[in-house]
């Protein structure tokens, strides 16, 4: 897989899809990003055979309904294995590219071309792809990978103050998990990569898959340290379905669930006051709002059944991704569900 960062990169797309003969197109996008991007991606296209699948925004449209159509049309206008799906949006949109591309006619390529901060750090890279199911997030999937990815951080300039929160979460992981330096740079930078300053952008956009690509060539499956990745996603991803994928974005779950681990890892012992106030601070500057979690025992038991359900589990233990120093996390599966309980009660924030 070729991974090309950088800055207007629609014409060396049209140079890639050239140099390998790609001449059916099948692009999938989003209602929002359609609007800001589609007729400038086409104009690099008008000598390809183009088709556009628009959906609707949001985690909702992660669904066996949604995919289904997509095969519909696929079929009905005649798109062979010779086809090439281009994914033209944040994660849902590359999910669903994914999946469509890894199951139809058992396989065809795809490419990435990721537009929101959160996707070009974190979802366009690894080869996860996938839909929810009733309450559970990402439930059903595969593992693959993209023919190429174009990174093109010019795509961020419209992306409003949430979309980069979302985004932003899942570098400071980065920083959490591996690279102490890389969270101290990042912090220090917040506002300017708020005003989308370019160079910035291009830094921790690069770090940040180079962090995650290292990950995830020793791991390809998931199945060993790739795991780390997960920081904050277990009990984010309950947060997620809790609320029905509606009142927090996956990046804002992400930083609350970086949040209540941290303060698990903090009452373990695993790390210092000192570095649990620093991440703590970094993070809820990140939130507009203080989180709004009932904390009465029907809610924490739901979340807690949710995550119990938690693909990452193993033999019915929830697993846990926790800070143990600075820029450093180990795994755990026997975290005590008290302890859980009572670090989602938020009574220390």
């Amino acid at each position: 897989m070729e991974i090309i960062v950088g800055k207007d990169l629609f014409s060396k797309l049209q140079k890639f899809l050239n140099k390998y003969n790609k001449k059916s197109i099948y692009i999938i996008t989003d209602e929002n990003v359609a609007k800001i991007h589609l007729k400038s991606l086409i104009s690099y296209l008008s000598t390809f055979h183009v088709r556009v699948y628009v959906l609707k925004p949001g985690e909702k449209s992660k669904s066996l309904d949604i995919v289904e159509d997509i095969y519909e049309d696929l079929i009905e206008n005649k798109y062979d294995r010779s086809t090439t799906i281009l994914s033209l949006g944040g994660g849902v949109v590359g999910d669903i590219s994914g999946f469509v591309a890894s199951t139809y006619l058992r396989g065809v390529d795809y490419i990435q071309i990721p537009t929101t901060l959160l996707a070009q750090v974190d979802s366009s890279i690894g080869g996860k792809v996938g839909l929810d199911f009733g309450k559970y997030k990402n439930m059903i999937g595969s593992f693959y990978f993209p023919i190429a990815n174009f990174i093109d951080v010019k795509l961020l300039n419209t992306l409003d103050k949430r979309e980069l929160t979302s985004g932003l979460g899942e570098i400071i992981k980065y920083g959490i998990i591996k690279d102490y330096d890389f969270l101290k740079y990042v912090t220090k930078n917040t506002r300017r990569i708020y005003d989308c300053d370019e160079d910035v952008l291009l830094n921790i956009v690069k770090k940040s898959v180079s962090i995650k690509s290292q990950v995830v060539n020793k791991d390809e499956r998931d199945l060993g340290i790739r795991r780390i990745l997960n920081f904050g996603h277990t009990i984010g991803h309950g947060i997620e379905s809790l609320f029905g994928f509606n009142t927090y974005n996956h990046g804002e779950a992400v930083i609350l669930g970086m949040m209540y681990e941290t303060y698990i890892s903090k009452e373990m012992g695993l790390i210092d006051d000192e570095y649990f106030n620093e991440i703590i601070i970094n993070l809820i500057n990140l939130m507009p709002n203080k989180p709004n979690i009932e904390t009465g025992d029907s809610s924490l038991s739901r979340i807690i059944n949710i995550i119990s359900h938690d693909k990452k589990n193993v033999d019915g233990n929830i697993v846990f991704v926790l800070p143990v120093g600075r820029g450093e996390v180990e795994i755990f599966d026997d975290i005590d569900i008290g302890l859980i309980k009572n670090s989602l009660k938020g009574d220390w924030l």
